[in-house]
């Protein structure tokens, strides 16, 4: 079993840092990378570097295949073999080319209606997300966080964010007089014009944090602050001299949350986002544009929507 990784890796995980890569990130990379070596240990008896370089594309096809007899889905073999392929990219390793053609071709499970939140679903969590809780709540954290759960929600319905990009988010992103956002995405940058509403639910949140614990305009300080539900109150990470950001757990929780309490079947975040891509493509955008506005990495994603509305057309 890998314990630690080969200190190859960790210049690899150094540069990834350097990159401005947060925390939440790396520790993913790490873990990702680590099922690599484990299968990497056991198939060619080491994880020297010399190995590494030498590994061919019947190897990584080896890898994968072992990936698939474990059941794993396929947005997570996509995800293993996008991290690899950037790892053996750095390393300048002769399969890193292969490793991208097999995370393009992996095939995706189709899409269908359940993908997908309906107007009638939306307005109906929207209506419950606007209410607080009873008298007999009043002490409930979700008094307090009303407007930000909105905004957080908003962000993925109309814009396609995603929880890490929304996690990702600092105060150098949001410019509150320009209306104004920007989310990093690997090397890509996209800016969002906001709606006046959207604004509304932000600037309507960020002064609801005390001056003490309110993130400062135009730093690195977290655009959405952690919250304690025992405390009430926001976080403030006292090592890092900021408040303490809100995780891609707290959010994903946080819509699990609100859609239980507006008596909805089970929607995610990922069903949010999905008809976000959906309602831009029915507006005729080309597929580059698609792409760029919901970084995409392959067509192939975009097919799936595509194939979608096929079939929806031909059953009507």
């Amino acid at each position: 079993m890998i314990l630690t990784l080969p200190d190859y890796i960790y210049v690899f995980m150094e540069d990834l840092q350097l990159a401005g890569r947060s925390k939440l990130t790396l520790k993913q990379y790490e873990s990702d990378i680590k099922k690599f070596f484990v299968w990497m240990d056991k198939h060619k008896e080491n994880t020297e570097f010399d190995t590494f370089k030498a590994l061919r594309a019947e190897d990584i096809r080896s890898y994968f295949l072992h990936l698939h007899h474990l059941q794993l889905s396929q947005a997570t073999i996509r995800r293993l073999a996008s991290v690899l392929s950037r790892l053996m990219k750095f390393h300048q390793c002769i399969a890193a080319e292969e490793i991208h053609k097999l995370a393009a071709a992996s095939p995706l499970r189709a899409l269908n209606d359940k993908d997908f939140i309906t107007d009638k679903e939306f307005t109906q969590l929207m209506k419950r997300m606007k209410t607080k809780d009873s008298e007999q709540q009043k002490k409930s954290a979700r008094n307090y966080l009303l407007n930000r759960n909105i905004a957080i929600v908003l962000l993925i319905r109309t814009y396609g964010l995603t929880p890490t990009e929304i996690h990702s988010l600092t105060m150098k992103h949001i410019n509150f007089a320009q209306k104004e956002l920007m989310v990093q995405t690997n090397e890509q940058r996209r800016t969002f014009q906001l709606q006046e509403s959207m604004m509304n639910y932000l600037r309507d949140y960020f002064f609801s944090i005390p001056p003490l614990f309110r993130p400062k305009y135009n730093s690195k300080d977290p655009l959405f602050v952690a919250f304690n539900n025992i405390s009430l109150s926001f976080q403030y990470d006292y090592d890092r001299q900021r408040p303490k950001d809100l995780s891609v757990r707290a959010i994903q929780e946080m819509i699990k949350d609100e859609v239980r309490l507006a008596n909805l079947r089970k929607i995610s975040a990922v069903t949010l986002r999905n008809t976000s891509i959906l309602d831009f493509l029915q507006l005729g955008y080309l597929d580059d544009v698609l792409m760029e506005r919901f970084a995409l990495t392959s067509e192939a994603s975009l097919r799936r929507y595509k194939q979608y509305l096929e079939n929806i057309s031909e059953n009507n």
